[in-house]
């Protein structure tokens, strides 16, 4: 009897604990909670909502304003000047470079192109060259240089 009890100690709880690790982890990845707690979830969601009001004005905090067009298009404008500085260098891991270059410029026109509420039809960056190129042709249509 003893040993079995030993075994559920040593074997069966550490189980659950990496278990429930694995469902909250899950949980604040995807934003999901898992099925026994989302009927709990559900019920306190409103209660949250409103403890971040207060805190928000307790705090006295103002709500986060999204970033104008022309701050963005200044940073593309700076993400471009780098894209032509590593295309023209010849420092070790270029390649690499080149490749998180272009991904931050691609998530920053994807941001431009959402807050001029222009269509993208387009995937995750990096986009494919020529993604590229008709988001900015339709940046330039919408009136704004780049």
């Amino acid at each position: 009897m003893r040993a079995a009890l030993w075994t559920g100690v040593l074997v069966v709880l550490p189980g659950i604990w990496f278990v429930l690790q694995g469902e909250a982890l899950r949980w604040f990845s995807e934003g999901e909670p898992p099925r026994l707690l989302r009927p709990l979830v559900a019920r306190l969601r409103p209660h949250a909502e409103r403890l971040e009001q207060a805190r928000r004005r307790l705090l006295r905090r103002p709500e986060p304003q999204p970033l104008p067009p022309v701050l963005i298009t200044l940073e593309l404008r700076r993400l471009a000047e780098e894209v032509r500085r590593v295309e023209a260098s010849d420092a070790p891991h270029r390649a690499a470079r080149m490749r998180a270059v272009l991904a931050a410029y691609d998530q920053v026109l994807l941001e431009l192109c959402e807050r001029l509420e222009l269509p993208t039809d387009v995937g995750m960056p990096p986009l494919h060259s020529g993604e590229r190129l008709t988001l900015e042709a339709e940046v330039v249509a919408a009136g704004h240089d780049l």
